[in-house]
């Protein structure tokens, strides 16, 4: 499977997301050493689970979905740049 569907599939199951929108930068950061085999990413998460919760929170619940991606071996995520939406921020943002 490849990285973009596991991660769509992982943040669907784990945080229930409603919408899961997914970029990869890689492109923009070959040469870089420090990325040791992971991808650059931009996800953008639609879930319910991010209602009451502060940014800061937001983006750890992204990032505890996607621990083995991101410090496992095979390291599929170097860095990510997360957006995260309730659903009714979502409708109202006109990106939906």
């Amino acid at each position: 499977m490849e990285t973009v569907q596991l991660i769509d599939q992982i943040l669907k199951e784990k945080l229930a997301a409603k919408h899961v929108g997914i970029i990869d930068d890689s492109d923009k950061h070959r040469g870089h050493k420090a990325a040791g085999g992971g991808g650059h990413y931009t996800v953008t998460v639609v879930s319910e689970h991010f209602r009451d919760v502060n940014l800061i929170d937001k983006c750890r619940l992204v990032y505890s979905a996607l621990d083995d991606q991101i410090n496992g071996q095979p390291k599929l995520i170097h860095a990510l740049q997360i957006k995260t939406y309730t659903p009714d921020e979502w409708e109202s943002s006109g990106l939906a």
